[in-house]
């Protein structure tokens, strides 16, 4: 028990559940929803919208399908949701009280049992979400639900607020086989993939009957189209726009603009399997060409911040200052003294005799990330390296072999914790590292982090962490991105969050 108390303090104290919710309150139904329909288009959309597969949980929860029994708010502290409260029983037990008036879209009670079948199924799809959570058994009675893990698990409640633990009816049938039973203000009725999906409000949702009788998602896979759909009213509201377009719907009066600081970061994971970038210099000198403050403010039309590392350092946890310079000389320097250097005249360098060549991968899943790659690949042929562009879908990028970095955006710390992240993206084998980044001392305070209680040493070994990964030059994190919805005047209620998986609720309007 020797960390017990430990646990009670984060449980009670830092995350103050108990008190925040009033359990036999919730909304009272504002108004007819009618016959009123928004549609929003977006940039991505998944196979399906089951929390457990993959990060499809994002989406479960965006749409206003799914909720968890604790949810992030704006300064991404954990508060409770479907939950009441949850109490440290001892080191490696947590015991949670569940809302009393929750139902699920099929007019099922939200019991104990229910959250149990819903978090076993999890657990049992979802090789992420088991290594995240650690479970060993989970136990329910009437509206409580008791979780036992195999080790100590300080961000319990954070785990839960992830969005692949939304809970969902088991045994419920959804009229759509892509979509679950959940417990939100939206059930799925169609589903077509590559294509979108209708949905329709569920009029006896625990929180509120919903204002908007049918909600429409249609997805882009141009993000170049998606502007244009906005502004033909095709659809009324947007998801992923391109920031160089945002200065238009800023200035018109016909549109509104939902903006709030973001903590998802672009960034160039290096492939530590390339032979050049498994060479310390050339990594180095690959990462001193990146110049963040200008993709950030020019290549970016100011939609991003500079980033310092994967954490906006407004977090108790980020690392506050990083090797990273962006010194064009410095990097020729670099590439000179490991050998790397033009000896037939021809303005490419040569190591060993053969002409250095890398590849480069390319995709959208933000329209900006072609930008940056295209502007590496000029500020690259500037110092002498070849590189040829490919271009990939985002899907393909695990299975990439030959490049020698990709960009990528994560939202690194969504449950307000950074220890999901760097076990999933910066471990050995993690399920997200994709450019094979290693390093043991890394690894170990990895696993300090797991099962350390007291607030301050898991802030400090998060920093050591970052630390680590900035003096290897395993990744480069460019910037942070706002992240906005924009809409026509006439909708309400859909607000940005920081977290960038809270859109729809039972607010959304249209007049």
């Amino acid at each position: 028990m020797k960390h017990f108390k430990k646990i009670m303090a984060l449980a009670l104290a830092g995350l103050a559940l108990a008190s925040c919710v009033n359990p036999s309150k919730t909304s009272e139904p504002t108004g007819d929803s009618g016959s009123k329909t928004v549609t929003i288009g977006y940039t991505q959309f998944p196979a399906n919208v089951d929390p457990a597969a993959e990060y499809n949980g994002w989406f479960t929860v965006r749409y206003g399908v799914g909720e968890t029994l604790f949810k992030m708010d704006d300064k991404l502290e954990v508060k409770p949701w479907l939950a009441e409260k949850i109490e440290a029983v001892s080191d490696l037990e947590w015991k949670i009280t569940l809302k009393d008036k929750v139902v699920f879209q099929n007019g099922e009670k939200m019991t104990g049992e229910k959250v149990k079948a819903s978090l076993e199924r999890l657990v049992e799809k979802s090789e992420r979400a088991a290594a995240d959570l650690g479970i060993d058994s989970i136990s329910a009675e009437g509206q409580t639900v008791t979780i036992k893990t195999k080790a100590v698990q300080p961000i319990m409640a954070n785990l839960l607020a992830e969005p692949y633990s939304a809970i969902v009816d088991t045994t419920g049938k959804s009229a759509s086989d892509k979509a679950p039973v959940g417990t939100g203000p939206y059930m799925v009725t169609k589903y077509t993939p590559e294509s979108g999906a209708e949905l329709k409000a569920y009029e006896s949702y625990w929180d509120g009957k919903p204002k908007v009788a049918n909600l429409k998602i249609k997805y882009f896979s141009d993000p170049t189209a998606i502007s244009a759909a906005l502004k033909s009213k095709e659809v009324d509201a947007v998801y992923g726009l391109p920031y160089a377009n945002l200065s238009t719907y800023a200035s018109d009066k016909n549109y509104k603009i939902s903006e709030v600081e973001g903590s998802r970061y672009l960034a160039y994971y290096y492939n530590f399997e390339n032979p050049y970038v498994a060479d310390d210099k050339f990594r180095q000198a690959l990462d001193t060409l990146v110049d963040k403050k200008t993709y950030s403010e020019s290549l970016f039309k100011g939609s991003a911040v500079p980033a310092v590392g994967p954490f906006p350092t407004g977090f108790a946890f980020a690392l506050q200052k990083s090797v990273h310079e962006f010194n064009v000389e410095k990097a020729k320097k670099l590439l000179d003294e490991a050998g790397y250097k033009d000896t037939d005249g021809d303005g490419y360098r040569e190591k060993d005799g053969q002409k250095v060549s890398i590849e480069l991968l390319s995709f959208t899943r933000l329209p900006e990330m072609p930008l940056a790659v295209e502007a590496s690949q000029q500020q690259l042929k500037e110092v002498g390296i070849e590189a040829t562009i490919k271009k990939v879908e985002v899907s393909a990028v695990a299975s990439e072999k030959d490049y020698a970095f990709t960009p990528y955006a994560v939202v690194a710390a969504p449950i307000g914790d950074p220890y999901a992240f760097f076990n999933s993206a910066v471990k050995t084998n993690g399920a997200a590292n994709i450019g094979h980044y290693s390093n043991p001392e890394a690894d170990k305070k990895i696993e300090e982090l797991a099962t350390e209680t007291n607030p301050a040493k898991r802030n400090q070994l998060s920093k050591e962490i970052q630390e680590i990964m900035d003096k290897d030059y395993g990744f480069t994190i460019i910037g942070f991105f706002k992240v906005a919805l924009v809409m026509d005047k006439s909708v309400s209620g859909l607000e940005s969050h920081p977290t960038d998986y809270y859109h729809v609720s039972n607010k959304l309007s249209k007049e």
